[in-house]
């Protein structure tokens, strides 16, 4: 009786060992590939939906005038605030307003402060919207001033032979000045500007991140930062009524624009894509914006693969009233 293995069926039983084991390697190293694969996949999906909520959280917070335009700043550098097709500038509202308290139909020239009926819950830094629901100043208080007498109606100044003097509160605005005729009902609005757009990967220049950032000056405010990375397209319409001087209160359909400036080219001579300019400003009339993203993931999901893609659209409709 033979014992053992001859030379030939050892090493045959190694061969097969050998084959053995190449395809478990093998079979292991793909089922870690699909598994990255499909986190990297999900990560981007999650990064989407995030930045999409971020942003639907933040119109649905949109104060009065709820969007906001800044033509004059050329919407093309990073910070601009204006409303546009590959960018958003929406105005949150804080929570708090007051009544303007300045003679209505009297004009004033590069003013630097604004009497309003109770500035206590201003602050020095605050930004603020002073409205009267057609056209629009955003100023930046630099000094508050308490002067009301809280016993007595709030009141504007007047120039009648034998007025009272004026019970008010004021609120300086030294680095914004504004012009204009003072119109019934206007409103100054404690807000935080809210400008999305996408800016350069800062680990990676070829790739772009949704960027979030907060204020009106050249230095970003607080709680600004990226909100996604890996987002490659940020692209939005504005919903405006077909008939834009209805009541806001009444069901309409929308026409969507790609920017406000195109909404205000369309509907005439009346309307204007400037809150501060001559007609109605486009931005308070719009009911709804139409946010589409789209991101890649940064490599290949397979080998010899394309990378994966994401796209999200979701259409906000604005509380304004």
């Amino acid at each position: 009786m033979r014992r053992g293995f001859t030379l030939i069926e050892a090493l045959l039983a190694i061969g097969i060992l050998i084959v053995l084991i190449g395809i478990v390697a093998v079979a292991l190293t793909r089922g870690l590939q699909t598994k990255h694969s499909q986190s990297v996949y999900v990560e981007l999906q999650q990064n989407l939906r995030t930045a999409m909520q971020q942003i639907t959280q933040d119109l649905r917070s949109a104060s009065r005038l709820g969007l906001w335009n800044d033509p004059a700043s050329g919407c093309s550098a990073a910070g601009d605030p204006c409303s546009s097709r590959d960018r958003l500038a929406i105005l949150v509202s804080k929570g708090y307003y007051t009544a303007v308290a300045e003679p209505p139909g009297s004009s004033y020239n590069n003013s630097v402060e604004t009497g309003v009926c109770d500035a206590s819950g201003f602050d020095d830094g605050d930004l603020v919207l002073i409205s009267d629901g057609t056209n629009s100043d955003l100023v930046e208080i630099t000094q508050r001033q308490l002067l009301r007498d809280p016993t007595q109606p709030c009141s504007s100044p007047t120039t009648a032979s034998g007025g009272t003097p004026p019970n008010r509160d004021l609120i300086q605005h030294n680095n914004d000045r504004i012009s204009g005729t003072w119109q019934p009902n206007t409103y100054a609005f404690k807000v935080q500007l809210v400008t999305y757009e996408l800016r350069p990967d800062p680990e990676d220049a070829a790739r772009t991140v949704l960027y979030r950032r907060t204020g009106l000056g050249a230095t970003a405010g607080n709680y600004s930062g990226i909100v996604a990375f890996d987002v490659d397209t940020l692209r939005l319409s504005y919903g405006i009524p077909l008939d834009p001087s209805a009541a806001s209160s009444s069901i309409q359909q929308l026409r969507f624009y790609d920017s406000l400036s195109a909404a205000a080219s369309a509907l005439g001579t009346a309307y204007t894509d400037d809150p501060r300019g001559s007609g109605i400003f486009v931005g308070s009339l719009v009911r709804a914006v139409r946010v589409y993203l789209a991101g890649t993931t940064p490599a290949p999901l397979t080998a010899g693969g394309g990378p994966g893609r994401y796209e999200i659209t979701e259409t906000v409709d604005l509380r304004l009233n």
